[in-house]
């Protein structure tokens, strides 16, 4: 249990950074600088990969759950 909340808290500002960063970039609201940019780029890149990461731990520790859901939809 208390690893799933660490793990949720993690997706959950992973995917906040990703999303911020993501629409910083889109939207050209960072400075001119190109080193600012380079950095909210990375920032951007290496917050998605804590958070694919967190997204493949998060499915192997509820496979056994996935797998329940599963079979019950496909018996119907």
């Amino acid at each position: 249990m208390r690893k799933n909340f660490w793990l949720d808290v993690i997706l959950f500002v992973s995917g906040l950074i990703c999303i911020a960063t993501g629409i910083c970039l889109d939207f050209h609201l960072i400075g001119r600088e190109m080193e600012t940019r380079r950095l909210v780029r990375d920032i951007h890149i290496y917050s998605g990969y804590v958070m694919t990461v967190g997204i493949i731990f998060h499915i192997a520790w509820h496979g056994g759950w996935i797998k329940s859901v599963a079979k019950q939809l496909l018996k119907k």
